[in-house]
């Protein structure tokens, strides 16, 4: 049996050909919007949520061309023309575990240009490159101009010190008795677990502004989020941790967490910095070229898009 297909109104239709340098810059989209126990569908005004609500269901419109991204919880579906518009929006589309703690997947589309992939491959294929970006990533979290010692080492010590003494100091304001264990289930590490996943999803929302892969990281390696770890680390001395500390007496923490998280996002403009950061250690290694070529030999390149089989 065939399937059906929705009969899209002109602005819908429309709107799928908008141009990626033509739609809402990453800068002044919403962060991000977490929606759980929700079926997303395809209108014919564009993408909107269905919740169930008491005996009847609500419809919540979702402004997918002005967030950067969507975080799926459980209970959620979404169907594939939906989907489609997130992709053409540009929304990064994360599914996630409940209150948006563990990525299982993501569905990112936007950029079509591969010259900040290059210099990420670049950068991340040169050590002594990827330790110049270490550093600028480390004086970035802790907010140091002059970097103590000069290493890598001198810095991974003096950020386990800064952290391990963060969370004492917030432990002692908050009153209460702290270790960190990401298993446990006290309100601290259950909402430190949540606000360090809404991060990896801002993360991955910059990453995907510039289409680079968050698998390979600067100071993090191994894991398929492993630059979404190097980004995230950077706001959680000065935004994280203290709020999830100064939430944890709240008669709600994690949806407190939440909603103060997302007034942090928004208001130190957490997507727009990651971008920029990433710009800035990718900068330098960026291709002198924009345009398609192919491999020539002898460290050279020749046009792309060219017929070399001769002519029939």
């Amino acid at each position: 049996m065939k399937g059906l297909s929705m009969a899209y109104s002109p602005e819908a239709l429309a709107f799928s050909t908008i141009p990626a340098n033509e739609q809402i810059r990453a800068e002044d989209r919403v962060s991000y919007l977490y929606l759980e126990h929700a079926v997303l569908r395809q209108d014919r005004t564009g993408v909107i949520a269905l919740l169930a609500e008491e005996e009847m269901t609500a419809r919540v419109q979702i402004p997918v061309a002005g967030i950067a991204a969507l975080l799926l919880g459980p209970g959620t579906s979404i169907s594939h023309e939906a989907m489609a518009s997130c992709a053409r929006s540009g929304a990064t589309v994360i599914f996630t575990g409940g209150g948006g703690v563990n990525a299982y997947a993501t569905a990112t589309s936007l950029t079509t240009s591969a010259r900040w992939a290059i210099a990420q491959a670049r950068l991340v294929s040169n050590e002594a490159r990827q330790r110049e970006a270490a550093l600028i990533l480390y004086k970035k979290q802790l907010g140091i101009e002059k970097m103590p010692g000069g290493t890598i080492a001198a810095m991974r010590g003096l950020e386990g010190r800064t952290i391990r003494n963060l969370y004492r100091d917030e432990a002692k304001k908050a009153k209460i008795k702290f270790h960190r264990d990401t298993a446990a289930t006290d309100p601290v590490n259950v909402g430190l677990n949540i606000a360090n996943s809404i991060l990896y999803g801002c993360a991955a929302s910059a990453c995907s502004v510039l289409g680079i892969n968050p698998a390979l990281g600067i100071i993090h390696r191994g894991d398929g989020r492993s630059l979404l770890f190097d980004l995230a680390d950077m706001y959680k001395p000065s935004i994280s941790i203290p709020l999830v500390f100064s939430a944890s007496h709240d008669a709600d923490p994690v949806t407190s967490i939440r909603k103060k998280l997302r007034s942090e996002v928004h208001r130190h403009k957490v997507i727009v910095d990651m971008v920029a950061t990433l710009q800035e250690i990718l900068t330098p290694h960026l291709p002198s070229r924009t345009d398609d070529r192919l491999i020539g030999g002898n460290n050279r390149e020749v046009a792309g898009h060219t017929q070399y089989g001769g002519r029939d």
